[in-house]
């Protein structure tokens, strides 16, 4: 019996989900010039030309994986501009990313490969947008900290170092989590925030 069209449509999107996390892998291990079209076949374990059927050429996937990452971040840098008591947006956000890297090798992947890909030449997909996302981001959570420092509920210091303070402890999380696997074991926020909040936080 033939396929329905929707059939056919949940396996194009099963198999484009195949190739996507094998891809994010690979360019998060490896970078974007050691990863091959055959690589991400072979990881995914289905043929080069189905991958080709799906993507026409390398580039076009990492340029679809980098606009995921902007796309989040750019989720985030919205998040933080929200009306809230900053600490408790920070303490959100920090509780997420804890959760999602300890559970999910999918976030400590992406990590990775933001972090690859801010070394890459401008040439390649989207990485000039994904630098200015990024930037974007940090500024935030900086005006973000200055605010709660205005309020009392973060400590003194250079708002903007603390911000990439913050932003290298969780990417120093997703790393040790690639590396350690299993034996991972995840920080808690109080650990995580300890240079940054007031001890009279209730976080």
């Amino acid at each position: 019996m033939a396929r329905t069209k929707e059939q056919n449509e949940r396996m194009s999107m099963a198999t484009r989900e195949k190739i996507y996390k094998a891809a994010l892998s690979l360019f998060a291990h490896k970078g974007f010039a050691l990863t091959t079209i055959k690589d991400i076949s072979r990881e995914a374990h289905i043929s080069t030309g189905l991958v080709y059927r799906h993507f026409h050429s390398k580039e076009e996937l990492f340029g679809r994986l980098i606009e995921k990452a902007i796309g989040e971040m750019t989720s985030v840098t919205k998040f933080l501009e929200t009306d809230t008591s900053p600490k408790e947006l920070v303490s959100e956000f920090v509780t997420k990313m804890i959760a999602g890297i300890q559970s999910s090798e999918e976030v400590s992947h992406y990590f990775l490969l933001v972090a690859r890909s801010l070394l890459e030449d401008e040439v390649l997909p989207k990485i000039g947008d994904l630098k200015k996302t990024d930037l974007a981001l940090f500024q935030q959570m900086a005006e973000l900290i200055a605010r709660g420092q205005r309020q009392g509920e973060f400590k003194e210091g250079d708002s903007y170092k603390l911000s990439l303070l913050l932003f290298s402890i969780i990417q120093g999380m997703a790393n040790m989590k690639m590396f350690m696997g299993e034996k991972y074991v995840a920080p808690d926020l109080q650990d995580v925030t300890a240079f940054l909040f007031t001890q009279e936080s209730p976080y």
